[in-house]
């Protein structure tokens, strides 16, 4: 049995004695005088566990469920010999697009490197030496780290 429904069994009666000692029609129990605070506070005390115990009941019941989605089911897979593709032919020839006219544009002249007034006189390089590069500068080509592989256990 599910809890909420316990639940809402509680509260009715919760329910049900706070109308009776409300009403008083308990025998031997008078709301009056002395009695009237207790009476009182017993009627309040029902009604709030009835009302606890639906608001709990209520927060127990079981969700509604979506009906789940149907999966759709895979269609059956044809070999290709049996499907025939069918290509159709243009019936005009593919031409291609007229060009397009091209505006003319005017290229502005570039302007000449000022000239020097007296050209200077050929410098001699010096004749260098090239040295072979030092062991450290070389590059050494970085190998591909080997990966270890785990052995598959004896069968027993």
């Amino acid at each position: 049995m599910r809890s909420d429904y316990g639940l809402y069994g509680v509260a009715i009666i919760c329910f049900l004695l706070a109308a009776v000692f409300a009403a008083g029609m308990v025998q031997g129990y008078e709301i009056t005088g002395a009695n009237a605070a207790s009476g009182i506070t017993v009627t309040v005390v029902f009604l709030l566990i009835g009302v606890l115990a639906a608001a709990v009941g209520y927060s127990a019941r079981p969700k509604a469920m979506m009906p789940p989605k149907p999966i759709p089911t895979p269609t059956p897979a044809t070999p290709a010999a049996e499907t025939t593709l069918t290509v159709e032919e243009p019936t005009q020839p593919l031409t291609p697009p007229p060009p397009t006219p091209v505006e003319d544009v005017t290229v502005a002249p570039e302007p000449s490197p000022p000239q020097l007034s007296e050209p200077s006189p050929p410098t001699l390089a010096a004749p260098t030496e090239e040295t072979p590069p030092a062991p450290a500068e070389e590059v050494a080509e970085e190998k591909p780290k080997r990966t270890r592989r785990r052995r598959k256990k004896a069968a027993a």
